[in-house]
């Protein structure tokens, strides 16, 4: 008698199981949730061609709402999710590992919130998405300076800089991005939200958040936003 196999097995390598992509649509909409290959595949290779790794799902949320909506679900299928902004790195650390299971990309590329500079302080709040050249030059057109910059400006994110600890081409001048960053916004694996954006200079008000943030490449959590230290030009 001839077995009739059952829907899961009947799915090709690296499908994303429907109940999870239900939920991530409910989360972000459809139009959000990437499943095509043709068109996952760029982000789950890295800027050098060298590392990739297998993608089931691209999702891209456009607020910390819903990415502590997508982290939720994900947890909740037991499937593994990696944070990623431009995708400029050289080392495979924003692509799935080759050998590893296949993952839920989460893009952050439309968290592109840019609030006003505040001038007396020196000081901006962003989002993980917005990139590198977007704050310089939101920066200068109010008379400061960002600190960070590197070659990849034009596509690397704000957020990426942050997990990454980012140098750049200044960091004889300003320092790390360890020393830019004042605090953050992020979302942990749980899926709850941690927010510590109000600039104070003299803060001791419990844990380093965004101390520990930095430089965590998303293994603590995903920053969805920073406040950062600006520089006179």
């Amino acid at each position: 008698m001839t077995r009739t196999p059952d829907a899961a097995a009947q799915q090709p390598p690296h499908a994303l199981d429907p109940a999870l992509r239900a939920r991530l649509v409910a989360a972000v909409g459809d139009a959000h949730v990437l499943t095509d290959p043709d068109v996952t595949a760029s982000y789950g290779e890295d800027w050098s061609r060298r590392f990739r790794g297998p993608v089931l799902a691209v999702v891209r949320p456009a607020s910390t709402d819903e990415v502590a909506a997508v982290v939720a679900a994900c947890v909740a299928a037991r499937v593994p999710v990696l944070p990623q902004g431009g995708n400029t790195g050289l080392v495979g650390g924003s692509v799935p590992s080759h050998d590893g299971p296949a993952c839920v990309v989460l893009s952050t590329r439309r968290l592109t919130r840019l609030d006003d500079v505040d001038k007396a302080a020196g000081q901006v709040t962003v989002g993980a998405g917005v990139t590198l050249a977007a704050l310089h030059e939101h920066a200068r057109a109010a008379g400061w300076a960002y600190g960070v910059d590197l070659a990849a400006r034009d596509s690397a994110t704000i957020g990426g800089t942050i997990g990454t600890n980012a140098g750049g081409i200044r960091v004889c001048c300003y320092g790390m991005t360890r020393r830019q960053v004042l605090g953050v916004e992020a979302v942990l694996p749980d899926g709850s939200v941690v927010s510590h954006l109000s600039g104070f200079a003299k803060d001791n008000t419990g844990y380093d958040i965004a101390g520990l943030m930095v430089g965590s490449e998303g293994t603590l959590g995903v920053v969805t936003a920073a406040r950062l230290v600006l520089h006179r030009p």
